[in-house]
């Protein structure tokens, strides 16, 4: 068995030395513990469905996608703004299919020595 260093066994004695008496046993304490389980048993209660919680949780979410939708959906631009975006695109277009200049391209395959 292993022994316990001196500081160790003078706690354990110390302890033995002053614990407190161990209380009497009372003959009938099991008959007074079913009877207070019996007195405070749990009634059954009825869990009521939460059925009612889904017509509220669907129009809660119906009121959240239409007013998020109001929110974020982008305003419709005006004429003069649809005009402005046209000719944008369009001045862009031109200069994409446009024919370049030999002074902008650039060939891999031209060795010739000017």
């Amino acid at each position: 068995m292993t022994q316990f260093p001196d500081d160790e066994q003078n706690l354990v004695n110390f302890l033995r030395q002053h614990r407190p008496p161990v209380p009497p046993a009372t003959p009938d304490l099991e008959q007074q513990i079913l009877q207070q389980v019996q007195t405070f048993a749990v009634q059954p209660q009825r869990r009521l469905p939460r059925l009612w919680l889904v017509p509220p949780a669907i129009a809660a979410s119906l009121l959240a996608a239409v007013v998020s939708y109001k929110v974020l959906a982008p305003a419709k631009p005006s004429a003069a703004e649809l005009a402005n975006l046209e000719a944008f695109i369009d001045s862009n277009w031109q200069g994409t299919v446009s024919e370049h200049t030999g002074s902008y391209v650039w060939h891999f395959t031209d060795y010739s020595s000017d």
